[in-house]
């Protein structure tokens, strides 16, 4: 299933709620009940909410902020270990579609990515986009979508920037500063 826009409003509009300065105040996140670890331009609000995804219905963690002109979003879910990959491409699709790009066969394809420590899967990919908002405004995305082996099961990870930041070197330090503990 896709997951749509609507579904992901009510999260986004919570960390609309946690907008920072324009200047960036790095500081690093490690979420609870998750390996990620994030360096993030601001102090991110948090959200959950339950998402079909690859067939199954997954608690999808997200926490993000808005710094220098960007939303910079960090995400997580523990899917089934037989479905991890699964699940990381339909969140790769549902991401996609949301900003009106290709999904699927005709997806943009991404670079491999994962920090070290990341399972080794195809779904585990980097990219940069030109996009749009539902109101048709460009809405360039830099998103990757990655895995770990976590205490509890397999951990389906996501990290994105929304709009093109400020000082576009955000965007490096935003991604060279995932990390899983």
């Amino acid at each position: 299933m896709r997951l749509c826009l609507h579904l992901l409003a009510p999260a986004f509009a919570c960390m609309g709620l946690a907008a920072c300065s324009p200047e960036f105040n790095w500081r690093e996140v490690r979420p609870a009940g998750t390996r990620l670890q994030a360096q993030m331009p601001c102090k991110p609000e948090e959200a959950t909410r339950a998402v079909p995804l690859a067939g199954t219905t997954v608690q999808m963690h997200l926490a993000g902020c808005d710094a220098g002109g960007a939303t910079f979003v960090i995400g997580w879910t523990s899917p089934a270990a037989s479905r991890v990959g699964a699940v990381l491409g339909d969140w790769q699709d549902s991401t996609l579609s949301s900003a009106g790009i290709a999904a699927g066969p005709d997806a943009p394809v991404g670079r491999p990515f994962g920090p070290p420590g990341a399972m080794a899967l195809p779904q585990a990919v980097r990219l940069k986009v030109q996009g749009h908002a539902p109101d048709g405004a460009a809405l360039p995305l830099e998103a990757a979508w990655f895995a770990a082996a976590g205490e509890a099961g397999p951990e389906a990870l996501f990290a994105a920037v929304y709009r093109q930041p400020e000082r576009p070197e955000a965007s490096d330090t935003f991604f060279t500063g995932l990390r899983l503990r």
